[in-house]
């Protein structure tokens, strides 16, 4: 099978639009296996660092004289991670 492709409209220079580019159609390549002696390297180093610094004070009744019944409750939490996925 052979397919022949004539353009006649050299001279005509003109820029197309997304709407015009969506409108062309044609050409056909087969799928061809492609082996390529180069050698792809896909290691990589990843370092990463998390720095974190947390700083609870509780002063309930403090400077207080002949107080009673004074309660607190301080709950402190603080999480982090890393990750690399591949």
């Amino acid at each position: 099978m052979t397919t022949t492709l004539t353009i006649k409209d050299l001279s005509v220079t003109e820029e197309l639009d997304a709407g015009a580019m969506r409108a062309v159609r044609g050409g056909f390549v087969p799928f061809l296996p492609v082996f390529s002696a180069v050698k792809i390297d896909s290691t990589f180093n990843a370092e990463q660092l998390i720095g974190q610094t947390q700083n609870v004070v509780n002063m309930n009744g403090n400077n207080t004289a002949f107080a009673a019944d004074i309660k607190s409750h301080v709950s402190s939490t603080q999480n982090a991670n890393n990750n690399i996925y591949r």
